[in-house]
């Protein structure tokens, strides 16, 4: 849990020191359970304070995010301004060692006489909320969540109420502990581990934060607790302070924590991994953790609306699939018709008007069969209604045959869009892809009239370099597969696609000098049919068939899907993309390399 007791004693000594006296200019609510406060230092200019109540989300820190606002304020947006606009920051101060944080604030009433106001932001999960007081009688003006006792028989944050603290968790202060008292309550506890005694005896202290004091204070965090001496609760308590006294210096150095390319904890405290980020200040790490947490969250939600969206597409074009393959088989049970005519046609002078069926032996069976009759016809004009049945079911054939290979097309587009939209690492590649889904019909037009769209930057390819020193470019959506492969692509370049499996076109950049394939390295070959492999639909798989070709080799048929092309002359390789040797390539990507004028 990023807001524990020491994230929080941190961030708030550095709010205390950069808002001290800092006025506050405007504020808006953009979200129901969000605060953004513009407010002007004396020393740093205006900074934005984020102060927030969501469940899952609560904190509060500086942020350089500019987040859109409702055009008509919430009731609470207006009542803060009316009480804290124009007014000064005294103080920024935790309560006790606990997930509270207490805004002094002094601002002019009606009467233009200074008041105190307090802004108390509990950070507490679900319960989390943000409520004024008024610090002179200790009551409630009002909350962004206000509740009775039908959800807390404790209190009541309703406005005129008297602002009561959470209830006590049974946890102290830290900062009130001496040895004696730190040991008796470790030994007191019930739980068996050392971090878990300490989780539970001290107020702040989150389950990640126990462990990571025990490590620094070379100390097991699974020991057992009676098997603990003063010796070991000394030196855990000095652990323990010596945070706590770090965070009261600010700035306080603070680390982001990542798993892959993903943010997924920050903390005051050396985390015990390489994967992580330094920041100067615990504000700054905030920032940026929540930041990226905000965009991953955003680009997971679009992720998941846009593939059930194409899956709501694709499975109308497999049905549409089922019912063109069961026509086609049943036009194609229509080439008796030509025998039908052939063999009233060759046996008319045995037949007469009037006959309702003729038995006849098949040229090419020898065994007798039964054709129906038109009695209003002469042979020969049953025999013209077969020969006119049988063309029409030819020119069917052909017409339907040709949809089939449309509706295969499109299936197999909606499965290239799918991966695409699932390998997307931001939002402005999704972005790509909802403009190649608009223009291609599959999505309305998201601009409004007479308002301009948005643009972002557009994505550049993945950029790696081979062992050998070539450049290899993959694509990161179909639109950008047709760019690189027939603009950016040099026609001697190589070419390189899983066979018959959605995936990205890679390039392998070669020196104008070959002559011929043999002469293209073997490593590279072998790494860009491993990147082909990785940022293909067989990414799991470990036989991955690769084609490659000369990029002259390669075109696109009129009327083609973005990213559809066909080739020739290729040759075909197998590779396993789930090796270390993928790893070492995937470490050499540019991700800042713009290719957009190569």
């Amino acid at each position: 849990m990023p807001f524990d007791g020491f994230t929080i004693n941190a961030i708030c000594h550095e709010l205390d020191q950069q808002l001290k006296d800092a006025r506050i200019d405007k504020i808006y609510q953009p979200e129901r359970d969000e605060i953004v406060m513009s407010v002007r230092t004396p020393t740093e200019g205006t900074v934005r304070l984020l102060l927030s109540a969501n469940a899952r989300w609560a904190r509060i820190h500086l942020s350089s995010e500019r987040r859109p606002n409702p055009t008509s304020p919430p009731s609470f947006c207006m009542l803060l301004r009316k009480y804290l606009e124009g007014g000064k920051i005294k103080e920024v101060r935790q309560a006790g060692f606990e997930r509270i944080v207490h805004l002094t604030i002094e601002a002019l009433d009606e009467f233009r006489d200074w008041k105190p106001r307090q802004l108390v932001i509990e950070l507490m999960g679900k319960h989390s909320n943000i409520i004024l007081v008024n610090p002179e009688n200790g009551t409630i003006i009002d909350a962004i969540k206000r509740y009775g006792s039908e959800v807390s028989s404790y209190r009541e944050v309703f406005p005129g109420r008297e602002y009561l603290i959470p209830p006590d968790q049974g946890k102290v202060n830290p900062l009130t502990l001496d040895l004696e008292q730190f040991a008796s309550g470790m030994w007191g506890g019930t739980a068996p581990t050392l971090s878990q005694s300490l989780f539970n005896l001290c107020s702040g202290v989150s389950p990640y934060a126990a462990r990571e004091l025990c490590q620094q204070a070379q100390l097991d965090p699974n020991m057992p607790v009676e098997q603990c001496g003063e010796y070991e609760f000394q030196i855990l308590l000095d652990a323990v302070l010596s945070q706590i006294n770090k965070g009261a210096n600010p700035p306080c150095p603070t680390f982001v924590i990542y798993k892959g390319r993903q943010v997924v904890d920050f903390t005051p405290l050396p985390p015990v991994t390489d994967s992580v980020q330094l920041f100067p200040s615990a504000n700054q790490a905030a920032d940026h953790f929540y930041q990226a947490k905000m965009s991953q969250l955003r680009l997971e939600s679009m992720q998941s609306n846009l593939i059930r969206t194409i899956k709501g597409w694709m499975d109308k074009a497999q049905r549409k699939r089922f019912f063109q393959e069961g026509d086609l088989l049943k036009a194609h049970e229509k080439e008796q018709l030509k025998t039908w005519g052939e063999l009233l046609t060759a046996y008319a002078h045995q037949l007469q008007k009037g006959d309702t069926e003729a038995h006849l032996e098949d040229f090419n069976t020898g065994q007798e069969i039964t054709i129906e009759l038109d009695p209003r016809l002469t042979p020969i004009g049953n025999a013209q209604k077969y020969y006119k049945a049988y063309h029409k079911s030819r020119t069917t054939i052909k017409h339907l045959q040709t949809y089939l290979e449309q509706t295969t097309a499109e299936i197999e587009y909606l499965d290239s869009v799918i991966l695409a939209i699932s390998q997307a690492e931001d939002l402005n590649q999704l972005d790509e892809i909802v403009e190649e889904l608009e223009k291609g019909g599959y999505l309305k037009e998201r601009r409004a009239k007479g308002k301009e769209k948005v643009r972002r930057p557009k994505s550049s390819p993945r950029r790696y370099l081979s062992s050998d020193g070539l450049e290899i470019l993959v694509g990161r959506n179909n639109r950008q597969n047709d760019q690189l492969t027939l603009k950016t692509a040099h026609r001697d370049d190589l070419w390189l696609h899983t066979r018959q499996i959605p995936g990205a076109h890679v390039i392998i950049r070669l020196p104008r000098t070959l002559t011929s394939i043999d002469e293209v390295p073997q490593n590279s070959l072998e790494e860009a049919a491993l990147l082909a492999a990785y940022y293909s639909k067989a990414r799991q798989d470990q036989k991955v068939p690769v084609d490659y070709t000369f990029r002259s080799n390669v075109r696109k048929p009129g009327g083609a899907k973005p990213g559809m092309v066909i080739y020739d002359n290729h040759w075909t390789l197998y590779t396993n993309p789930g090796t270390e040797r993928l790893q070492a390539i995937l470490q050499t990507a540019d991700k800042e390399e713009d290719l957009s004028d190569h």
